[in-house]
């Protein structure tokens, strides 16, 4: 039996009487909750807290009141206070935290504007900042993020958010024209804008972008393009820009080579080597993803003025095979590819890539509605499958693959998607929360890992129920497996990073208005 994500993610929070936990809170007069409403706190690698922004009571006819509440690791209450907006106006689009500042980020429907607010870890309000000249792009993306649905703007680039980078600011994304082009630009913690960044105006194609990770020096980003308004077929490229200038350091398209056709999952900085890193898999120049098998994934390096220093190929065959669990092969048979969610250093000098399954196969009542005529209707939809763990020695050889096997979900794509790339199509998959996979904690000293990710299964003689997985690595070799058995509950829930050794849930109750979190200890 298949089950649908989205669906399932409304039913997690509710533990088992086996599951336990650390410590709880709930919470009363929360009016509504979304993920984004919710920030966990890092000091390094570690989480040491949680910024909760909900909106409440109201304080009287004319205005609404917002609750900011900042919480330690342990879910004690450090300090609050309450924010007061004309009622009925403002929804949160994004809650980020870069290190130093909180950042708010609100579309004020009645105005059509977007304005942003900072705060620092005191909750002393910062700075503030009011967009008022949005693009007709820019509304139509806000349209469909509001109603949970970016279409096209999922397919170029995805909704409009506030990007923390530590020690820097803050950078927001928009498009321009008819989404023909992008800009980016960044504000310090005072909400002060420092530079900007944008496509050529002059260009003859049409791009997007996503920002992927900010590390020292650099903000990472995926660029997406393509010829013409209408056009289906889109190459990816890997985008460095300097942090503190705006300046491009690096625009390389990794899709393209003489002897094989190259599908980019994943982009990140070694900051060991400062050196940046492309994971993804590679096929024969006329194979078609989904349709042809892979001959493998690959891993290329570029130093720092975008020089390409070291490629290395890992056959399925020739590598890979011999290290694979006999159950992992019949999913690569069945033409399932890997989306790379992680690439993590540890401090032994072993690399190692978190990936997750997917595929796209026909989607019968997308074929149907196109057939009688629907537009925008897609003919394909996405299944998302097993998690592996591959690990690779100091020397760069792989040494160890890992198998996590679970339950197919079901994925609904946009239109046009049977003309992407598979590192492509993951990213949009990843975008809409398609994926199972949650996230990777670590401990400060990169020897400790936990990938956190969700899954359907079925003990024997039993209903299928919901669990948490933590497939916990690290130095000391070994590989361990942890799942936590969830029951139904809360109308919509989700799952957070934690303090070392446990995961935290968030529930909430929409006919008691009631908010319930809850740290829950993983077992190994």
């Amino acid at each position: 039996m298949l089950f649908t994500k989205r669906a399932a993610l409304a039913a997690l929070f509710t533990l088992s009487a086996a599951a336990g936990f650390a410590q709880s809170k709930t919470l009363d007069g929360i009016q509504n909750m979304h993920r984004s409403a919710l920030s966990p706190i890092y000091a390094g690698n570690e989480v040491k807290g949680y910024l909760m922004f909900a909106h409440g009571d109201k304080a009287d006819r004319k205005n609404d009141n917002y609750l900011l509440d900042f919480y330690d690791q342990d879910l004690g209450k450090v300090s609050n206070i309450t924010i007061q907006k004309p009622a009925n106006r403002f929804t949160l689009l994004n809650n980020s935290f870069n290190g130093s500042a909180f950042a708010f980020y609100f579309l004020n429907s009645k105005e059509g504007t977007l304005e942003m607010e900072t705060y620092d870890t005191s909750l002393k309000k910062l700075g503030s900042k009011v967009i008022e000249d949005l693009s007709k792009a820019d509304k139509m993306v806000l349209q469909g993020q509001l109603q949970g649905n970016t279409g096209d703007a999922a397919v170029m680039g995805g909704a409009m958010h506030l990007f923390p980078v530590p020690g820097q600011g803050f950078v927001r994304n928009s498009y321009t024209g008819m989404m023909k082009g992008f800009a980016l630009v960044m504000y310090d913690d005072n909400m002060k804008p420092k530079w900007r960044f944008a496509s050529d105006e002059k260009s003859k194609f049409y791009e997007s972008i996503g920002l992927t990770e900010a590390t020292d020096k650099y903000i990472l980003a995926m660029k997406m393009r393509r010829d013409g308004a209408m056009s289906r077929q889109m190459t990816s490229s890997m985008v460095a820009i300097d942090a503190t200038t705006g300046k491009k350091v690096m625009d390389m398209p990794v899709e393209t080579s003489k002897t094989e056709q190259l599908s980019l999952s994943s982009f990140t900085f070694d900051a060991s080597k400062r050196e940046f890193v492309a994971v993804g898999e590679y096929y024969r120049l006329d194979d078609k993803p989904f349709v042809n098998k892979s001959l493998g994934f690959y891993i290329k390096r570029f130093n720092e003025a975008g020089k390409l220093v070291g490629t290395k190929n890992y056959g399925w065959q020739k590598e890979v095979m011999s290290l694979m669990p006999a159950e992992a092969r019949p999913s690569l048979e069945d033409n399932y590819v890997n989306y790379t969610h992680s690439i993590v250093k540890g401090s032994n000098g072993k690399l190692y890539i978190v990936a997750e399954q997917f595929k796209i196969v026909g989607d019968g009542l997308g074929i149907a509605l196109t057939v009688l005529g629907g537009r925008g209707a897609s003919v394909s939809k996405g299944k998302v499958a097993n998690m592996f763990v591959f690990e690779l020695d100091p020397e760069a050889k792989l040494s160890s693959v890992k198998f996590y096997p679970k339950n197919v979900t079901n994925a609904t794509l946009p239109a046009g998607t049977g003309f992407m790339s598979a590192g492509l199509l993951g990213s949009i998959m990843k975008s809409q929360g398609d994926f199972d996979y949650q996230f990777m904690q670590r401990d400060d000293a990169n020897t400790q890992f936990n990938v956190v990710y969700i899954n359907f299964d079925k003990e024997k003689g039993e209903d299928a129920k919901l669990y948490i997985g933590n497939i916990a690595f690290g130095d000391n070799g070994k590989y361990a497996f942890d799942k936590i058995d969830m029951t139904t509950g809360a109308n919509y829930s989700y799952l957070y990073p934690a303090k070392p050794g446990y995961v935290m849930l968030a529930g909430f109750n929409k006919k008691k208005s009631q908010l319930g979190m809850k740290l829950v200890k993983l077992n190994i």
